[in-house]
Parts: structure tokens; sequence; C-alpha cells
């Protein structure tokens, strides 16, 4: 009957030691989830930044590529599209 025991006694602090590795790894798992949503969140931080980023050097290209009398045409086109886009707006609130 002692040996009975011994063996149930045994069984139970295996239980025990099973059912608190899993309560840790649960808590890790959590953890681990949680650190996941974080890291995704800076990525896209990130790559929103690195976007904006690619689009000022792209500007920047584009206006260094230019000399000063094709920025003053490109400068002019702009404005007469601009005028544009007001007088349709203008018709359209009207």
């Amino acid at each position: 009957m002692d040996h009975l025991y011994a063996n149930v006694k045994e069984l139970q602090e295996t239980v025990q030691t099973l059912l608190k590795e899993y309560a840790d790894a649960k808590k890790e798992n959590q953890y681990l989830k949680q650190q996941i949503i974080h890291i995704k969140k800076e990525m896209a931080e990130r790559e929103k930044s690195i976007e904006l980023l690619q689009e000022k050097l792209a500007s920047n290209q584009i206006s260094e590529s230019y000399n000063s009398e094709d920025k003053k045409i490109l400068k002019a086109k702009i404005d007469v599209y601009l005028k544009d886009i007001e007088k349709c707006l203008s018709l359209l609130n009207t």
C-alpha cells in the first residue's frame, strides 16, 4: 500500500510541475504575442517613415536635376494647373 501511495504522490508532484510549466508557458506566450503586436506597429511606423524619406529623396533628386529655367517653366505649368483646379472647384460650389 505504501508503494501505491508513493506512486500516487509522485504522480501528483509530476502533474503539479507540469501545470506550473504550462502556466509559465501561457504567460510567456501572451507576453510574446504582445511583443509581436508592438514590433509590428513599430515596423509599420518605420515603413511609413521610409516611404516619406524616399518621396523626399525623389523630390530632391528631381529638383536638383532641373536648372533654374526648367524650374520656372515647371512652376508656371503647376500654377496654370492650380488655377484650373480652383476654377473647377468654384464652378462646383456654385
